[in-house]
């Protein structure tokens, strides 16, 4: 029996999804390097689910999906994504410390996510 430990023992790029009702942001993250290769923000519709696959192809074959939510506001997208037989991981919620004013960020929360 396989057990995996690492995804980047298997995936070049995984995206980080930071979901909500309206909008999911996503970021591709190289694998290996943890940088970013690219940010994008959709609406939590089918069609949004379309244009995040499209944005993953950009970046990516062998890629892993870290989803916040996926029973959740997620659970859409993570049904989509599991349909199209991708690698689909759920993040739990990251704890949010005080913001200054409240500040947030849903790129920079999908980022996290995914590193």
């Amino acid at each position: 029996m396989t057990s995996l430990t690492d995804l980047r023992e298997v995936v070049d790029v995984v995206i980080g999804v930071d979901t909500h009702v309206h909008t999911h942001s996503a970021a591709a993250i190289d694998a290996a390097t943890g940088g970013v290769l690219a940010e994008i923000t959709v609406e939590a519709t089918a069609e949004g689910y379309a244009a995040l696959v499209e944005f993953a192809d950009e970046h990516a074959t062998l890629r892993a999906w870290a989803i916040e939510g996926t029973g959740g506001h997620g659970a859409g997208l993570s049904r989509h994504l599991m349909d199209r037989q991708e690698i689909v991981v759920e993040l739990d919620r990251p704890k949010r410390a005080k913001r200054r004013n409240g500040a947030k960020s849903d790129p920079l929360d999908a980022i996290r996510g995914s590193t």
